[in-house]
């Protein structure tokens, strides 16, 4: 197999458990020397696009096949870049010029969808695996360091998304989602958002959120499948648990 040799920008291909073969593109990565700012550490649209354009055209000449063209980000998330729009849209474009069978995904740890620009550029994905995780917004602020309200514009952002697969882990500790009255609550949010799929992970987390570092241990496998069982009875959808994941989640 040829890998990209453009890392760490360009992943894989790499075998996935949800995915596929899939070749991720991080747009997370934190490099000064390829930084949009001081501020802003995430790499500039321009060196995401060249890099996945050159990367793609190598791997179609050598006849590489992939499933998957991956968003994600490995230390912030994607839906943060000052440029999420255009490279979306870029990598789209890329998609179905060079691979236009694969899947255009994105996987986001940290939804961040207060900018209308992210939110109308959800629609160009064949899929959005957004981290939801909590019931209440105790939960959440304890969990992520943000505000409780964010916690109903992610709810409100990705409600009805046809695409939108939620992915989420359970455990115990500082930040405990995994008692009786948080995962119920957890489900009524997940019955009124309609997705098509629900992930669960028995992994831990790339991205933290934004708050402080938690002490914490992921529920047994036992506690897991009876959370699946219960989410698929209330929201009547298909419910998958994975184990430990690669990189890309």
């Amino acid at each position: 197999m040829t890998l990209a040799t453009d890392l760490p920008i360009i992943i894989g291909p790499v075998k996935s458990e949800r995915l596929g073969l899939v070749l991720g593109v991080d747009l997370g990565f934190q490099d000064a020397a390829l930084a949009v700012s001081r501020e802003v550490r995430m790499p500039r649209a321009s060196v995401v696009v060249t890099t996945a354009a050159r990367n793609l055209i190598r791997l179609s000449k050598a006849a590489e096949k992939f499933e998957s063209l991956v968003l994600f980000g490995s230390e912030r998330d994607p839906t943060l870049h000052p440029d999420f729009r255009d490279i979306t849209t870029n990598l789209r474009d890329l998609r179905n010029k060079w691979y236009p069978k694969a899947k255009l995904c994105l996987v986001c740890d940290d939804p961040h969808l207060e900018s209308a620009a992210v939110r109308v550029s959800l629609g160009i994905f064949d899929r959005v695996i957004a981290r939801l995780e909590w019931g209440t917004t105790k939960c959440f602020t304890t969990a992520t360091g943000r505000k409780g309200t964010d916690l109903g514009e992610i709810q409100a952002a990705l409600t009805n998304l046809p695409q939108l697969v939620i992915q989420a882990r359970f455990q115990r500790g500082d930040a405990d989602n995994s008692g009786e009255a948080e995962v119920k609550a957890w489900i009524k949010r997940v019955t009124d958002m309609h997705p098509r799929e629900v992930h669960l992970l028995n992994s831990e987390p790339r991205v933290s959120g934004g708050g402080a570092k938690q002490k914490s241990k992921l529920v047994t496998k036992a506690k897991l499948s009876e959370i699946a069982a219960e989410v698929t009875k209330k929201a009547g959808v298909p419910v998958h648990v994975f184990a430990p994941e690669s990189t890309l989640g």
